[in-house]
C-alpha cells in the first residue's frame, strides 16, 4: 500500500513539475529570448571565432589555424556556416597576427552573446534585481575566457581520447577488439556527463542568486538530454528533409546555424525553468544557506 501510495505521489509531484515548466516557458517567453539569444550569437560568433582563430595560430600556421578551429566546431554543432571560414581567412590574410588591443576588443565584441544568456538565465530564476552593468559585463568577458580555455583543452582533450584504448590495452590484458567495441560507447557517455555538468555550472552560478543543487541537476540533466537530442535529431534533420538552399541560396548555411543556435537558446531555457519548477515542487524542505552560497 505504501508503494502505491509513493508511487501516485511521486506522479504527482513530476506532473505538477512539467505543468509548471509549461506555464514557465509561456511566462518567460522563451521563444522570443531564444531568439534574441541566436540574434546576439549572430553579432559574436565572428569575433570570438576570430579570437580563437588567432589563439591557434600563434601554434600552427596562419592557412591552418581556421581549419583546425571549424573541425573542432564540426563536432559540436551540425551546420557552420561557411561564410565564417571564409572571411576568418580573409581577415586574418589582411591583419596578420593580432594584437592584445585587438584580443580585447575582440572579447568585448564576443560577449554580447553571453550577455543576452545571462539575462535570460537569470530572468527565469525569477530574480528581478540582477546585476549591476558592470558585474554582468565582467561576468560575460568571464564567459568569454572559459569559453576560448574550454576550446584550447578541447584541443588537447582530443589528442588524449585518441590514446585511451592503446594505454588502456597496454595496462590491463583485454583484447584490443573488444575493447574497441566497447570504447564506441566511451566518448557519448563522456560528452554528455560534461555537458551536464557544464549546464549546472550555468545554471548555479549565472544567476544573481545561488539556485539550489536540487533544482540545479534536474535541470541540468533535461537541458543535456535535450540538447544532445537535438544535436543528432537536427544533423538528422539537415541530412534527409531541409531545403535551406532552396529558399535561401548562398544564405542556406548561415540560416541553418541561426535555427540551430535559436533551439539550443530554447533547451537551455526549458532546462532552467525545470529547474525552477523543480524546485517549488521538490526542494520546498531545502536549507536557505545553500541558495546563498556557492
Amino acid at each position: 500500500m505504501d508503494n502505491g501510495v509513493n508511487a501516485q505521489q511521486l506522479g504527482h509531484h513530476l506532473w505538477h513539475t512539467v505543468k509548471k515548466t509549461v506555464q514557465l516557458y509561456g511566462y518567460y517567453d522563451t521563444g522570443m529570448r531564444a531568439a534574441a539569444i541566436a540574434f546576439y550569437a549572430l553579432l559574436s560568433v565572428f569575433p570570438l571565432l576570430l579570437l580563437l582563430t588567432a589563439l591557434v595560430g600563434r601554434n600552427l600556421s596562419t592557412s591552418e589555424a581556421p581549419t583546425a578551429v571549424f573541425l573542432l566546431l564540426q563536432r559540436v554543432i551540425p551546420v557552420v556556416p561557411d561564410q565564417l571560414e571564409q572571411n576568418i581567412r580573409y581577415v586574418i590574410s589582411l591583419r596578420g597576427t593580432i594584437n592584445w588591443v585587438a584580443g580585447i576588443s575582440l572579447a568585448w565584441s564576443s560577449s554580447s552573446l553571453f550577455s543576452a544568456i545571462i539575462t535570460s538565465v537569470d530572468r527565469v530564476w525569477n530574480q528581478a534585481g540582477g546585476r549591476k552593468f558592470w558585474e554582468h559585463r565582467l561576468l560575460a568577458l568571464g564567459l568569454v575566457v572559459a569559453v576560448v580555455l574550454l576550446f584550447l583543452v578541447s584541443l588537447l582533450a582530443s589528442a588524449i581520447m585518441a590514446q585511451i584504448p592503446r594505454l588502456v590495452v597496454m595496462l590491463i590484458p583485454i583484447q584490443p577488439e573488444v575493447l574497441q567495441s566497447s570504447w564506441r560507447y566511451g566518448p557519448p557517455v563522456i560528452s554528455f556527463a560534461l555537458d551536464m555538468l557544464l549546464y549546472a555550472l550555468l545554471y548555479r552560478f549565472l544567476p544573481s542568486r545561488y539556485p539550489p543543487w536540487c533544482a540545479v541537476w534536474p535541470g541540468a540533466v533535461v537541458a543535456g538530454l535535450g540538447w544532445n537530442g537535438l544535436k543528432y535529431g537536427f544533423g538528422w534533420y539537415l541530412a534527409h528533409f531541409a531545403r535551406y538552399g532552396l529558399v535561401y541560396g548562398t544564405l542556406a548555411t548561415l540560416i541553418a546555424f541561426l535555427f540551430w543556435v535559436y533551439f539550443s537558446g530554447v533547451v537551455l531555457l526549458i532546462g532552467a525553468e525545470f529547474g525552477v519548477a523543480w524546485e517549488e515542487v521538490w526542494c520546498e524542505g531545502e536549507s536557505k544557506e545553500e541558495a546563498s552560497s556557492p
